[in-house]
């Protein structure tokens, strides 16, 4: 009877009780599909192992100045009241509650402060969750997930506070915004350029004055601070300034990583064809990874392709329904959406000079892109005409599933996992590993064994002294053989130098593991 009456409350006592059960079922969804395999993962055992090992002057990066450290906290306080947490699954489980909060808070967002309609906020909410990209960093230890919950909850704010006429909570939003732009410095674009136009919409030029000073306050003010006592051997201004990655790849990239970042294409590796275009279009990137983990895909290549397909003509049959149907917006919610193009636009133009070519930077704005969608296909459609949109809805769950996140499920496939297996059993702390990377190959040896492990294509003149004076036994990965040819094609000067530096030496290669995943000791040429 007590149940029952648990039940009725969250029934009907107001909506969040609903908000509550959604969430609870969106975390469900997540952890049914957690991976097992972590083939993909870049920077995440990069940011664990500085969680877990360094001291946290150190983790205080220009590009993401307050999110290692919090995360350390974290990490720090659950170490003290005696709970066992792995530092990468940490923050991997903390990004998963994050992704619920996200698209809960979205739809309300949508719902009740855009106005946009229940049946496009839900649709909305769903193909944002589902978009493969925003899917698998769900279960990332990165900062993407965390920073979009609060750049979607912010949005709320300035649409909720607009007319507001106190000073109070704009320095409240200022704060906040501020606090996200110092977890991930890009969050500047959406919090201090496109979102402060809606205080332009109702003249509150003071009120805009204010934001700027309390968020300009705070952001200098709190990187000053980190700077005064760090070692950095760099003036004020470029630490300020820092953390923003060397330019890579054509800005015509951006197609397909946008493309990809909402409907999978892991599985394209299993296909040669495929596998040779995507490696001509991104020369500079190594895919070996994807090909091994793609392995799974050649018995439902058919099913794919398939799906494909359907998708393509299904998404080409609502544009144009779309188009000759008129959308109809009120002058709040084009202003409203007028936003959050912006904030795609701005961003996306961005992105275009500065990082045209990675999946995880145009993650960020996943979101008005999909929105935007979602108003141009849903908004107009009568309810008959839902099966359309929702349609397309089931073939990108069952590509993004078995074309993507279902690809992930068995470790058997994990390529740094089987790469490293050797070196996990028998390599010691005295040891250096040596490696052509990639780098989250790298990454994820620094954190799994106790060895020194020194990457050549970055840290050639550590690689060359330690083919030198290596003090324990020296071993080197299967890539000295066999480059993958992004490494040769983005670094061939550095490769060539360390390999004419073991010509030189009085080393020579002793095979201590064969096949795919080779490994190999140097040892002196007697």
């Amino acid at each position: 009877m007590k149940s029952w009456r648990v039940i009725k409350y969250l029934k009907f006592k107001n909506k969040y009780s609903y908000y509550i059960i959604a969430f609870i079922c969106l975390e469900v969804f997540l952890w049914v599909f957690f991976p097992g395999n972590r083939s993909e993962v870049d920077d995440g055992y990069w940011y664990a192992q500085g969680i877990r090992d360094e001291d946290f002057i150190d983790l205080f990066n220009p590009r993401f100045l307050l999110f290692l450290p919090i995360m350390k906290g974290l990490y720090c306080v659950l170490e003290f009241i005696g709970v066992s947490f792995d530092a990468y699954l940490l923050m991997c489980t903390i990004s998963m509650i994050f992704s619920g909060l996200v698209i809960v808070l979205l739809y309300d967002t949508l719902a009740a402060y855009l106005s946009i309609g229940k049946k496009t906020s839900l649709f909305a909410s769903l193909v944002v969750l589902i978009s493969y990209e925003f899917w698998r960093y769900s279960y990332e230890a990165e900062v993407y997930i965390i920073s979009t919950f609060f750049i979607i909850l912010l949005f709320r704010w300035f649409i909720k506070t607009k007319k507001q006429k106190d000073y109070q909570h704009v320095i409240i939003i200022g704060a906040l915004c501020a606090f996200t732009t110092l977890l991930y410095k890009p969050n500047f674009i959406p919090l201090f350029i496109a979102f402060p136009i809606i205080y332009l919409y109702f003249g509150k030029i003071k009120q805009l004055l204010l934001f700027y000073s309390v968020g300009a306050l705070i952001i200098v003010g709190s990187f000053l601070m980190v700077y005064s006592q760090s070692t950095l051997e760099v003036d004020f201004v470029e630490f300020l300034f820092g953390g923003t990655n060397t330019p890579t790849g054509k800005p015509y990239m951006a197609i397909f990583v946008v493309a990809s970042n909402v409907f999978s294409v892991l599985w394209f590796f299993s296909s040669e064809t495929l596998t040779k275009f995507i490696q001509s279009t991104f020369p500079h990137k190594v895919m070996e990874e994807e090909v091994f983990l793609a392995q799974q895909a050649d018995p439902i290549q058919i099913l794919l392709f398939s799906v494909t397909i359907l998708f393509v003509l299904l998404t080409a049959f609502i544009i144009i329904r779309a188009l000759i149907r008129k959308l109809v917006l009120t002058p709040y919610q084009q202003k409203t959406l007028g936003s959050l193009m912006i904030w795609f636009l701005v961003y996306a133009i961005f992105l275009l000079f500065m990082d045209p070519s990675s999946n995880e930077p145009w993650l960020m704005i996943q979101i008005p892109l999909l929105v935007g969608v979602s108003v141009i296909f849903v908004k107009p459609l009568k309810s008959s005409k839902l099966w359309l949109p929702y349609s397309l809805l089931l073939l990108l769950f069952i590509n993004n599933y078995f074309g993507g996140i279902w690809l992930l499920q068995d470790p058997v496939y994990d390529y740094n996992k089987r790469k490293a297996e050797w070196l996990h059993n028998n390599a010691g702390s005295n040891d250096i590993i040596l490696s052509y990377g990639p780098i989250s190959f790298i990454r994820y040896l620094r954190y799994t064994t106790s060895s020194e492990v020194i990457s050549i294509e970055e840290e050639l003149d550590d690689s060359i002294e330690a083919l030198q004076h290596s003090s324990g036994r020296l071993f080197i990965t299967n890539e000295i053989n066999n480059t993958p040819s992004a490494i040769y094609y983005r670094s061939a000067n550095e490769i060539n130098r360390f390999r004419n530096a073991f010509k030189s030496s009085d080393l020579k290669i002793r095979s201590v593991n064969k096949g795919n995943f080779a490994t190999y000791e140097l040892i002196p040429n007697d």
